[in-house]
């Protein structure tokens, strides 16, 4: 399913389908993350997980309800890469703590899902807590996590481009690596993010769903502006 602005589902297809298309044309990496997991209270459904990491010969980042270490445990079992947590996270620092001292910081990335209010940024969550997208970055960081996910909650699936700004400002906080996401229409949208930020790494959905681009057409754009790319 895609969002737009976290909102709004919409069904793009089956995910292990999807996982053997991208694998096909050459993604990097591939991020499948059960967006309802949390909100109703359930497991990762591990079967279709493992089916679609079998297609994949990319590395593969799971994400979506992982509350403890067992959850962790079986993703990696199965053949994850990488876990996405956020709620967790938010609700709990020493858990995230205790995620990379066990399996070490790696594999572990936290999702930021940043909403403008104003002139600042808080991380959007479903526990009604108004966090400081500063705050929760410093947290993180004293959690020596491996990645940051970053997504503008106001360009998901908009196609109107990434937020410079709060991918610059998150930058200059962190030096966690990013993946900055929300808001890629075009090839030219991520020549400008590239060109604009020092971030190594951007996530897409929507472009390859709803218009003609491929990964290829990006990865020839973004290696216009001097960046390493596997073509």
């Amino acid at each position: 399913m895609k969002t737009k602005k976290f909102a709004n589902p919409r069904m793009v297809g089956n995910p292990v389908q999807a996982a053997r298309v991208f694998n096909s044309r050459g993604v990097d990496e591939l991020v499948f993350v059960d967006i309802f997991a949390t909100k109703q209270k359930r497991n990762l459904n591990l079967r279709l997980i493992k089916d679609v990491i079998k297609e994949c010969y990319m590395p593969v980042s799971i994400g979506g309800g992982i509350s403890s270490l067992d959850d962790i445990n079986d993703l990696l079992k199965i053949g994850a890469d990488k876990v996405i947590i956020k709620t967790r996270a938010i609700d709990d620092q020493s858990f995230i703590q205790e995620a990379v001292r066990f399996f070490g910081s790696q594999c572990i990335s936290i999702a930021v899902d940043a909403v403008r209010r104003d002139d600042n940024y808080e991380v959007f969550n479903d526990l009604n807590d108004n966090l400081p997208i500063d705050t929760f970055l410093s947290e993180m960081q004293n959690c020596d996590v491996g990645e940051l996910v970053l997504t503008s909650v106001d360009n998901d699936g908009m196609m109107n481009g990434f937020d410079i700004d709060l991918i610059n400002k998150v930058s200059e906080m962190v030096k966690t690596p990013i993946v900055a996401v929300g808001g890629g229409g075009n090839p030219q949208h991520f020549e400008e993010l590239f060109s604009k930020t020092n971030i190594e790494a951007a996530g897409a959905a929507s472009i390859f769903y709803f218009t003609q681009f491929t990964p290829l057409d990006i990865k020839l754009e973004v290696r216009k502006t001097g960046r390493p790319v596997r073509i």
